[in-house]
Order: structure tokens, then C-alpha cells, then sequence
């Protein structure tokens, strides 16, 4: 009984010496760059591009997929032929 007493204040002052030195920076790491926690980038997957999230998960970090397509920028017709035609 006293072994289990001195594991829980041992606990206790691990857990108060680690909020003392502030929170732990977590970051997600994709592509070679980190990221913060909530941020949102589009990530190449086997299926193609996907709409993921920076989010903790049981004390890790980890890129949880988006109900969401990847954003793209789309040009009108008359747009790419005045990029692809000769200038004068």
C-alpha cells in the first residue's frame, strides 16, 4: 500500500514539474516541413488528394482525413487559350 502511495505522488509532482515548463509543442510533419496543431493542408495518398487536419490523437499527433476535396483553382476556357496562344 505505501509502494502504490509513493507512485502517486511521484506522479503527481512528474505531472506539476512537466506544466511548469509550459505545454509541449506538438507539430505534424508531411513533405520534409512541420505544422502546427489545426493546421490544413491537401496531402498526395495513394487515391489521390486528400483534405487532412494537424490534430492530437491519444497523445500523438497525426493528420486525420477531411469529409472535404482538396481546393483547386480552375480557369475558364478563354483564360488558357490566351496562356497557350503565340504572342506577336
Amino acid at each position: 500500500m505505501r509502494a502504490l502511495g509513493l507512485l502517486g505522488i511521484g506522479a503527481l509532482l512528474w505531472s506539476q514539474a512537466a506544466s511548469a515548463d509550459g505545454p509541449i509543442p506538438c507539430t505534424c510533419r508531411a513533405e520534409g516541413t512541420s505544422f502546427a496543431l489545426g493546421a490544413v493542408m491537401c496531402m498526395k495518398t495513394p487515391d489521390g488528394p486528400q483534405l487532412v487536419r494537424c490534430e492530437r490523437v491519444l497523445n500523438n499527433t497525426s493528420w486525420t482525413p477531411l469529409q472535404a476535396p482538396c481546393p483547386t483553382a480552375r480557369a475558364s476556357a478563354g483564360v488558357v487559350a490566351s496562356l497557350i496562344a503565340p504572342r506577336d
